[in-house]
């Protein structure tokens, strides 16, 4: 675990915050390229990137600071410390989608095109943003017995579960599945709907070694808000498939 990457002078840079960002700038670059071989201006998508990574930020931090009220009611101070750590990835997908829909039908664009350009980005930007968690010592998982585990946090030598790895392979996978589905999309909106269900299937499954809020029984926050994702998107793919048909039927 290394929470600070450099230290030059006054200057502290910290593995989160620097990760974050690395993530944010290779989703951003090949969102842009692939827009570009779209007819949409590069101007454009770096404008989008710059507005909805703000509102990704902001949504992120307060979805976090949320679920993690009882500490942040006895340390206040800490709330604006987001280069530390502290995110919660579906807080900030909420704002981010909300303002990107928001942003691309001001500057007339397609949200649902865009939506599919995104996509294969996204899971990109957060494997490597996932590294920055695993030198920060957050988002680890349940103590292990089992030679892959790692130690999470200063004070603590027990092993735990690598989650932020498990969570970094498995997205590199999901971008590389999702660059092949490019070319086979059913309709505008398509890649964008199932990179939200494959991700919250994932997501459940890496919080099943990791250790994070309980909503019931065994049942964490995030895997809660994944399951609406799932249902969400699912149903949205189905009630667009229905409707694609009774075109084609009633064409015919």
């Amino acid at each position: 675990m290394n929470p600070v990457l450099w230290q030059i002078g006054p200057v502290t840079v910290y593995s989160y915050g620097f990760f974050l960002a690395a993530g944010f700038a290779a989703g951003t670059y090949l969102t842009a390229k692939t827009a570009q071989r779209c007819g949409i201006a590069a101007d454009f998508v770096w404008d989008l990137a710059l507005v909805v990574c703000a509102a990704a930020l902001l949504g992120a931090r307060i979805g976090f600071v949320l679920l993690e009220w009882p500490y942040y009611r006895l340390h206040p101070q800490e709330i604006l410390r987001v280069a530390e750590g502290g995110l919660s990835f579906h807080g900030g997908l909420i704002l981010a989608v909300v303002v990107g829909v928001w942003f691309c039908r001001r500057r007339r664009y397609n949200p649902w095109q865009m939506a599919d350009i995104v996509a294969p980005a996204v899971p990109l930007g957060t494997a490597i943003a996932r590294i920055g968690c695993l030198l920060n010592g957050c988002c680890y998982g349940y103590v292990t017995d089992l030679p892959i585990g790692l130690p999470a946090a200063l004070g603590d030598p027990r092993p735990r579960h690598a989650t932020q790895i498990y969570a970094a392979i498995l997205n590199l996978a999901l971008f590389v599945y999702l660059q092949r589905k490019r070319e086979h999309r059913r309709f505008p909106g398509y890649l964008g709907l199932l990179y939200l269900i494959l991700y919250s299937v994932l997501r459940i499954v890496v919080e099943i070694f990791r250790e994070s809020r309980v909503l019931f029984g065994s049942i964490k926050v995030a895997q809660a808000f994944s399951l609406l994702v799932i249902i969400g998107a699912g149903l949205t793919i189905h009630l667009v498939e229905i409707r694609r048909r009774a075109k084609g039927t009633f064409s015919d």
